[in-house]
């Protein structure tokens, strides 16, 4: 018998409802049905979190929003959730089919037509803004945190994820945990982001994302974001190293209905400070 894994999951995540729903190809992913109010808000929020992140990214901002919303936390193919049909499917992963996934999902969770609001971050705004531009999904509004639009990914990390086999994983994360402390993360001043980060790397399957990865070097979909119609607030942490919140400012600039709002931090980007943000843009919304 083979080595059972380790539980990683939060006691907030085990309270979750797990959802799957079945894509054109096969693949099965995951949404995670957060129902713990007894009066929930008229808006559902529907979250699309970043790149194989893990669940603690968002576990406080979740913790307290669903005190009074309805909460649905997507979670796209290249994550270890998702159930592909094969190696060959699993290899063809791209953004464009990760954002398809979304309207698949949205269509056959009837949320079109009804109140809800789409919360994402870094890749995750890049799946949402061509699902967005597409008219593949239509929410009341958008809160984009730290939307990666454009990529800046060195040709040393692409190389390194296209040659390495999945089988040495385990020998070469001590390299993976280096280059993110050294390239992307302060890990004196938020050390539970490296955290965060080491442990989605630990969790990442090599097979599911190489392709995305090898992708990442050149993308670029600034030229999507005028054909963005919801309003939407991006918002952007000016501390933070892996989203540049000056590139999120101009991102802002280039959608018919966009409002920028700094946070900072990418820790308040994902705590109380977003929840308040969040019931600002609802009353907007209200008022509009």
């Amino acid at each position: 018998m083979g080595k059972k894994s380790k539980d990683r999951r939060t006691e907030l995540e085990k309270k979750a409802k797990e959802l799957f729903f079945e894509m054109d190809d096969g693949t099965k992913v995951r949404v995670l049905d957060f129902n713990l109010t007894n009066k929930p808000n008229k808006y559902t929020l529907f979250f699309i979190p970043g790149f194989i992140t893990v669940f603690q990214s968002w576990h406080k901002a979740i913790e307290i929003l669903s005190k009074d919303f309805r909460i649905y936390y997507f979670e796209s193919r290249e994550k270890f959730s998702s159930v592909i049909p094969d190696r060959k499917v699993k290899r063809r992963i791209t953004f464009e089919k990760m954002a398809h996934d979304i309207k698949e999902v949205i269509e056959q969770m009837n949320l079109d037509g009804t109140h809800y609001i789409t919360v994402c971050s870094s890749t995750g705004g890049t799946i949402e803004a061509i699902a967005l531009s597409n008219d593949w999904l239509n929410p009341k509004g958008a809160v984009m945190v730290g939307p990666t639009i454009i990529y800046h990914v060195s040709i040393l990390a692409t190389s390194f994820i296209r040659i390495v086999p999945a089988f040495l994983k385990q020998l070469v994360m001590p390299i993976v945990k280096w280059y993110i402390t050294k390239v992307y993360v302060d890990k004196n001043a938020e050390p539970e982001q490296l955290v965060k980060y080491v442990r989605a790397v630990e969790e990442a399957d090599l097979i599911k994302i190489r392709r995305p990865v090898t992708k990442m070097r050149k993308k670029n979909i600034q030229h999507l974001l005028p054909k963005v119609k919801a309003r939407t607030y991006m918002i952007g942490a000016s501390t933070d190293k892996m989203h540049a919140a000056e590139e999120t400012l101009e991102n802002s600039k280039l959608m018919p209905n966009a409002k920028y709002i700094d946070l900072l931090s990418n820790k308040a980007a994902h705590e109380q400070p977003l929840v308040d943000v969040i019931f600002e843009f609802i009353q907007e919304l209200e008022n509009a």
